[in-house]
This record gives C-alpha cells, structure tokens and sequence, in this order.
C-alpha cells in the first residue's frame, strides 16, 4: 500500500466559549484566560447586551475573539413588571443560547459566575459540549443563586470554588485555587 502524502496542516483549535460579565466577574474571567496561550484556542465571548452604563460588550479581554450578544436575563429589583419582563427575557435569553452554541459549536464553555451561564450551560449540555462554572471568589460559604442551581442540576462538568470551605460543603465541586 503507498503511503498517503502528508500535509502540513495544523490541527484546527478547540474552541472556548466564555461569559464576560462587569465589575469583579470581569477581572476574575480575565484572569483565568490569562493562563492559557493565546493560540490554544480559538475564543468566543458572550456578553449581556443592554443598554445602559452596564454594559459589557465592549470590555477588554485577553485574545481575541468575536463577541456575541445575548439578552440580558434583567434586573431583580422588585417591581410588579418583573413577573413579566424577567420570564420573557430568561425565555428569550434561552433561544439566544441554543443559536449561539449551535452556531460557534464550542468544545467547552466556561462561565464565571454569571447568571448567563443557566442558559447557556443548559443549551451547551444538550449539544453534548463540556460546560465549567467557576464561582466567584466572593463566594465563601455558600454557592451564588447561579451556582446552587447549577449544582443542583449538574450543568457543569466541573464546578469550581475559590474557597476551601466550600468544596467541603459541596462534594461536586473542585477547589483548584483562586484565580485572583
């Protein structure tokens, strides 16, 4: 049998798609990508988009990579239009998930504590991709809202603390460290 010619083509990059969120997640989002080599993957950042001062599309990261867009979930604030308008967002929120991981096909998203990760993670596990949620370093006794639901519905392969105690409290979670 002849050998078949060999060709100098690189094997393409995993992809990764991450969350970006304001304040405190987005310091922490950028140090975690900060330990990996810009040319390890090929990047995707999904963002809240919004209008308003909050806005994180337009924050700097790491490597490049395209941005894509994804309904922000709402505010909590306690007025009587939230029983509406929070549902429908999460809802369209949960679209805009499935067309993003349908349309970039990520070998693994991570998330840093975001409430985008719920639908996201959810459309992620149901295109059989590997999902990670990192809780924030805030969080020293008790998981985020985000990450008790996450745990309690196992949507992340691996759910990772920044505090000792917690991992002791939680046994599916994996203290590796802090990020920052």
């Amino acid at each position: 049998m002849p050998d078949l010619p060999q060709t100098d083509r690189p094997a393409p990059k995993r992809r990764l798609l991450v969350v970006l969120s304001g304040g405190g997640w987005h310091r922490q989002t950028v140090r975690f990508l900060e330990q990996f080599d810009p040319g390890e993957f090929e990047y995707f950042y999904v963002y809240g988009h919004h209008s308003g001062n909050h806005s994180t599309g337009k924050l700097p990261t790491p490597h490049p990579g395209p941005r894509l867009p994804m309904h922000y979930i709402g505010p909590t604030r306690k007025t009587a239009a939230r029983f509406i308008t929070n549902p429908l967002r999460l809802a369209l929120s949960f679209v805009e998930a499935f067309r993003i991981i349908h349309r970039t096909r990520p070998d693994v998203v991570a998330v840093l504590g975001s409430a985008l990760s719920v639908p996201l993670l959810t459309a992620a596990k149901l295109f059989r991709t590997k999902t990670v949620f990192i809780e924030s370093l805030t969080r020293v006794e008790q998981l985020s809202r985000t990450g008790r639901l996450l745990y309690t519905l196992r949507l992340a392969n691996r759910l990772y603390v920044q505090s000792p105690p917690l991992a002791d409290r939680f046994p599916r979670t994996t203290f590796a460290g802090a990020v920052l």
